[in-house]
């Protein structure tokens, strides 16, 4: 079912570029504009000036002055084109809560497929304002500069045992962006190649992480289409890399809302309409804020948390009756309406608040700017999650649905600047 390629990658050539650790980035979506700032300090190649784009050199438009800098780096050699297509394993060691896992996933080009033919398949929904940014860059520069994170099913191992023999030598490139260890193997024989691309024609991939771009990719391609590309021209591919669901090293964080812009903000009476689907309990202090949920989380029961400044926040527990889901939500799954996050979005966000787009909530997976923005007044309140189960990702994708925006975050997120996919036509 899914269709996937080598391709000649595009990578730094560090001996002119500078050290690998000063060249990688983070995707856009989580990078602050502070942050950018001092990536590029660090080096003036960092991979972050064509991921997050600004106006330079004299180019007042940011994508086109992406544009103008990749094909500056690529004539100068500062960025190289390998010279035979190829699949990339690439590898991300961290620790987390004392220990320490490793993620191995493939590089690679994967043909674009609608939704609707159930080959690749989201559990997001999408914003519009990401996706127009991921356009104009795409159709400026040409190129794929973070890839798409997805899932596959790997029963018995298939694809895992080749992966841990194509990674048993040194790999082409290490680096540490101090959280993570990222590791990159290049594999360019032919049979080793096929073999690898063979073992994904029956198989479905779960979007993870990368939507708006997968998103963006498909308008580009029928943008293409339509102005006359033929079908297997580079925009019908886009970068992805894919990394087996069964082996369960990845972690999965939760995102908070954050809530501004609510007219007549009151929060006496928020709480006192909350009172007609959830158990409210005041409490106080933010440091309990995270153990109170996680003790919640453990046990399978569903908990979110309201903070409104100070040290006051307020715990909400679903009454027992399901009767409010399934008006707000009758035609979704059992799977869909039990989320957090769903009824967080139905009973509150919509509900109550009337406050659900993205003028009027933003997102964080940062408990701590989560607070502070409440703090320092940026925010009128925010919802303080639990994480979602990758069972529950499955079953939601498996039923065809949705979950709200930003649900989900996979951690940890693939770098940006190991290598990246120019078109070649």
């Amino acid at each position: 079912m899914a269709e996937i390629r080598p391709f000649r990658g595009v990578r730094f050539d560090t001996d002119k570029a500078g050290l690998p650790e000063e060249l990688i980035c983070p995707p856009y979506d989580i990078i602050s504009a502070q942050q950018r700032e001092e990536y590029v300090a660090k080096n003036p190649h960092n991979i972050v000036r064509l991921e997050l784009p600004v106006a330079e050199d004299g180019i007042s438009d940011p994508y086109q002055a992406a544009a103008h800098l990749l094909k500056s780096w690529m004539e100068s050699g500062i960025m190289v084109r390998d010279s035979k297509p190829a699949l990339y394993i690439y590898e991300e060691q961290y620790t987390l809560h004392g220990e320490t896992k490793s993620i191995f996933g493939i590089l690679c080009l994967v043909k674009l497929e609608e939704f609707d033919k159930g080959v690749i398949l989201p559990h997001e929904q999408t914003l519009s304002k990401p996706k127009r940014d991921r356009m104009n860059l795409i159709e400026a520069a040409r190129a794929n500069m973070s890839t798409i994170y997805s899932l596959y099913s790997d029963d018995g191992r298939r694809t895992s045992l080749k992966i841990d023999m194509l990674t048993e030598g040194k790999p082409i490139m290490e680096v540490s962006d101090g959280k993570c260890v990222h590791r990159l193997w290049m594999v360019d024989d032919e049979q080793l190649v096929s073999a690898v691309c063979r073992d994904f024609d029956k198989r479905t991939l779960y979007i993870a992480d990368g939507h708006h771009r997968y998103e963006t990719c498909l308008n580009y391609r029928n943008k293409c289409r339509a102005e006359g590309a033929p079908e297997g021209s580079a925009c019908d591919y886009t970068m992805m890399l894919l990394v087996n669901m069964d082996d369960n090293k990845f972690s999965l964080f939760p995102t908070h809302r954050l809530i501004k812009g609510v007219e007549n903000f009151n929060v006496d009476e928020i709480v006192k309409a909350l009172d007609k689907n959830f158990r409210v309990a005041e409490h106080h202090g933010t440091s309990s804020i995270k153990p109170t949920l996680n003790e919640y989380y453990n046990v399978g029961r569903k908990a979110i948390a309201l903070y409104v400044g100070s040290e006051t926040w307020y715990l909400l527990k679903l009454r027992s009756t399901s009767e409010a889901m399934e008006e707000a939500m009758p035609s979704a799954s059992d799977a869909l309406k039990s989320l957090d996050i769903s009824i967080l979005h139905a009973l509150v966000l919509d509900d109550i608040m009337h406050c659900n787009n993205e003028d009027c909530v933003s997102y964080t997976r940062s408990f701590t700017q989560a607070i502070e923005s409440v703090k320092s007044g940026e925010s009128q309140c925010c919802f303080i999650l639990n994480p979602t189960r990758i069972s529950q990702v499955r079953d939601i994708v498996e039923a065809g649905e949705k979950m709200p925006q930003k649900s989900t975050y996979f951690y940890p997120k693939p770098t940006t600047g190991m290598v990246i996919n120019v078109f070649e036509d």
